[in-house]
């Protein structure tokens, strides 16, 4: 009797064992299934978010570039037709319409300059008026010197500084006003006696 019991227990015992053993692998397996599946979903997620950047690259770089094509295209053109037009259309020696026609240019103030290129303020009064004499001083002794600088007639040459060596002139246009390679802030143009007042003038 107690032989048959201990191989009962036995049995039982192993019958109990095998089916915790059945539910471990069962749980296993289904643990196992649940991971296997996950992959597949985060690949197809990886896939969109590659996708969008290469289309959202792509459409950058077409706006940029029809972009600068067309600033490369343009810019160019315009400048170098209106520099070269208006050096060629002003004729030296015509007194007040040559240096009217230059302040209306655009041409710049160059220091040292005396040709559409560029004026510096003698330079624009020798090329206005057709002058051999270069400097402020050698047009200052042109003629004699007149001090009532409101009264100046059109085509006076008017003078700043001392009378042996002023420092800078311009065109009177007769009228209080006159046309000066200025500075290179201001430039070329027509400018008041009112506030820049001239200390004499000469008639050449």
């Amino acid at each position: 009797m107690t032989l048959i019991k201990t191989q009962t227990r036995f049995l039982i015992s192993t019958l109990a064992a095998g089916a915790l053993f059945l539910a471990g692998t069962s749980t296993t397996a289904s643990a196992h299934m649940a991971t296997s599946q996950q992959p597949a979903q985060t690949q197809t997620t990886q896939t969109a978010a590659t996708t969008t950047p290469t289309t959202t690259n792509t459409g950058y770089q077409t706006s940029s570039n029809t972009s600068y094509q067309h600033t490369a295209t343009t810019t160019p053109t315009t400048t170098t037709t209106a520099t070269t037009s208006t050096g060629s259309q002003i004729a030296g020696g015509n007194g007040v319409a040559t240096a009217l026609a230059i302040a209306n240019s655009g041409i710049p103030y160059v220091y040292g300059g005396n040709t559409t290129a560029g004026f510096d303020c003698s330079g624009l009064v020798q090329y206005a008026l057709g002058l051999s004499a270069r400097t402020t001083t050698q047009q200052a002794a042109l003629g004699t010197h007149h001090y009532d600088v409101a009264n100046a007639p059109a085509g006076a040459i008017l003078f700043w500084g001392s009378e042996s060596n002023p420092y800078h002139d311009g065109l009177s246009l007769g009228d209080g006003t006159y046309v000066a390679a200025q500075n290179p802030t201001d430039g070329i143009g027509v400018f008041s006696q009112t506030y820049f007042t001239p200390s004499f003038y000469v008639i050449p």
